[in-house]
């Protein structure tokens, strides 16, 4: 079993990675800021010389889509800068890096499955420092022969706990007060806790996938809508919930309309296939 460093491990995706039950060999460490700080190099090169891990899965990221217009430089220190410092020092290391990006790389003006060969065109600060991140990282490995790196966009990430989607939805839904729900976007509702199980496969077993970008997500589309309908069906909630625009909601960052990720050549390598976005919801919530 390979060592692995977890970084932003009070997060989401990384509170789910560090909760993996893993064999007695496996050996694995959860970082969270105060271990392991992204936007300063010598906390990493300080952790790194520590822990010693073979392998890294970088869970720190600034998500605040919308604050991330007016906090441009604090997004762009975690999301960009920070993920430059930690590749360049896996890549000299001879450390494999496996991080996670978003959707938000892309537009959202096209109306068929993202693929990863599509062009990003970032529309807001968020998603231009996951960009930005993400030429970091490909850039740090260029030319490494000790070590590789893989990159897993995710879209419309939800968990049974915490701050997300879902949640909103379940603390609304049981208001009792009538609800507005966008049905102009459309995306693929994606459980953190499956996503971070696949994560960990890889970063035990490296021959598992090929090194590079990949997509990461459901069977879809689906319009948040359709998700939060699905959710009170799920949980047997009569909800007065009604569709709108996303006029109704005006927000600092524009959403994109359509960032359905295409989940089949990465499901194809791993010789699975995608689950429903309903199916795996059901199981998660």
């Amino acid at each position: 079993m390979r060592k692995v460093l977890i970084t932003g491990a009070n997060g989401q995706l990384g509170s789910r990675l560090s909760e993996l039950v893993l064999p007695d060999e496996a050996s694995v460490v959860v970082c969270d800021r105060k271990l392991l700080d992204v936007t300063n190099s010598a906390s990493i090169q300080e952790a790194l010389d520590k822990f010693e891990p073979e392998v890294v899965i970088n869970a720190a990221a600034y998500t605040a889509v919308d604050r991330a217009e007016e906090e441009a430089e604090l997004a762009r220190a975690v999301n960009s800068s920070g993920v430059g410092h930690l590749a360049r020092i896996c890549s000299a290391k001879g450390i494999d890096l496996i991080h996670v990006s978003t959707d938000y790389v892309f537009s959202g003006d096209q109306n068929e499955p993202y693929r990863t060969n599509d062009a990003p065109a970032p529309t807001g600060v968020y998603g231009d420092s996951k960009w930005e991140g993400e030429k970091a990282i490909s850039e740090a490995f260029l030319g490494a022969t000790q070590s590789q790196f893989w990159i897993f966009r995710v879209a419309w990430l939800y968990d049974s706990r915490g701050q997300n989607f879902a949640q909103t939805m379940l603390r609304l839904g049981a208001s009792g007060k009538a609800l507005k729900i966008v049905d102009d976007q459309l995306g693929a509702p994606t459980a953190a806790g499956p996503l971070a199980s696949m994560l960990m496969e890889v970063a035990q077993d490296p021959k598992l996938l090929n090194p590079g970008m990949w997509h990461y997500g459901t069977l879809g589309p689906a319009t948040w809508y359709d998700f939060a309908m699905a959710i009170f069906a799920h949980k047997k909630m009569d909800v007065d919930a009604t569709p709108c625009g996303s006029d109704a909601y005006p927000t600092p960052a524009k959403r994109p309309a359509y960032s359905y990720l295409d989940p089949h050549p990465l499901m194809q390598a791993l010789g699975r296939s995608p689950q429903h976005w309903k199916d795996q919801m059901q199981q998660v919530l």
